[in-house]
């Protein structure tokens, strides 16, 4: 298996996972000797960001994971210069993924967004979401190269597309102030959204990738719903877990937080300063929904950590993250 992305999040998932299941792992990184990578029995290669040798150093294998495709967060005008140099950049990737595949006929499992799926909503909640993805490309970026994907299926690449909740577990290699529940454990979130969403254990959706590439569940996407929480009921419960008390954050209005979000992001951007990494992730706080498991989720019959265990496993984590980095 060979896993872009490996060093994140869900590609930590992944390669943990095919690791424990008796695979052999090449894992791509930008980094000479990354520390998320140190200890597992993988083939690390370095790539470049804009993949120009993946073709080459994907030969040989018999699955390609991209769980590296762009995260374009920060807000700017719409169909403007940069917002499509944004999304024109994102599709370049998948096309690039997508070549590697059919060069060297590999299976390939892209991970998505929830952001993509349809949605039954009330017409507010639909005025205010087409604002939000009017406002930052992130959204479009996310459908088109899910578009292409879908693209290369139909024309018979064996191709598996996830779009999971909010994912959530052990393996969080991010800085402190990029993760939420690394925020909460630092008390360092006065105010969280009071939206509620889906949110999925990173080892489910491991799995579930697995079992959607034996079932042979090509060319659809894959929604992977977890446990729908509130984020204010799902900080409490950090803080519960974590206990070294401390108060819980406070409700926040989604629509406020997200207009704060923008014009602070545009504000610092106009005088080429990065916005705070907590707002960078407001728009897809607010664009949160509930999901329900999806019929292929369903079929692979996938068993699904508790949110209780998901926590537990993750505060531990950050623990030991901590405690390294002292």
């Amino acid at each position: 298996m060979f896993v872009l992305g490996a060093t994140g999040h869900l590609g930590q998932a992944v390669v943990r996972h095919a690791l424990a299941q008796g695979h052999s792992v090449t894992a791509a990184s930008r980094q000479l000797d990354p520390a998320a990578l140190r200890g597992l029995k993988v083939r690390t290669v370095r790539l470049d960001d804009g993949l120009s040798t993946l073709t080459e150093i994907s030969a040989g294998h018999n699955v390609l994971v991209d769980a590296a495709a762009p995260y374009p967060l920060e807000p700017c005008l719409r169909d403007s210069v940069l917002w499509r140099q944004v999304v024109s950049g994102a599709v370049e990737h998948a096309e690039r993924v997508l070549e590697a595949a059919r060069r060297n006929r590999l299976r390939i499992a892209f991970i998505s967004s929830c952001t993509t799926l349809a949605l039954k909503e009330p017409p507010l909640r639909a005025m205010e979401r087409a604002w939000r993805r009017s406002a930052y490309p992130y959204f479009e970026a996310k459908a088109a190269m899910e578009q292409a994907v879908m693209r290369a299926a139909a024309q018979g690449l064996p191709a598996v597309i996830v779009n999971p909740g909010a994912c959530l577990g052990p393996w969080e290699f991010r800085a402190e102030n990029s993760s939420f529940v690394g925020l909460v454990l630092a008390r360092r979130l006065s105010l969280v959204m009071n939206n509620t969403l889906n949110v999925i254990d990173v080892r489910d959706v491991a799995e579930a990738i697995a079992r959607a590439l034996a079932r042979e569940f090509f060319g659809r996407p894959i929604a992977l719903a977890g446990n729908n929480v509130n984020l204010v009921e799902l900080a409490r419960q950090i803080v519960q877990l974590d206990g070294a008390g401390g108060a819980t954050p406070r409700a926040l209005d989604p629509r406020l937080a997200s207009l704060v979000a923008f014009w602070t992001s545009v504000s610092l951007t106009a005088i080429n300063r990065a916005p705070p990494d907590p707002w960078r992730a407001t728009p897809l706080v607010a664009d949160g929904f509930p999901m329900k498991p999806s019929p292929e989720q369903l079929a692979m019959g996938l068993t699904l950590h508790s949110l209780t265990d998901t926590l537990r496993d993750a505060i531990a984590f950050h623990r030991t993250l901590r405690e390294a980095r002292v």
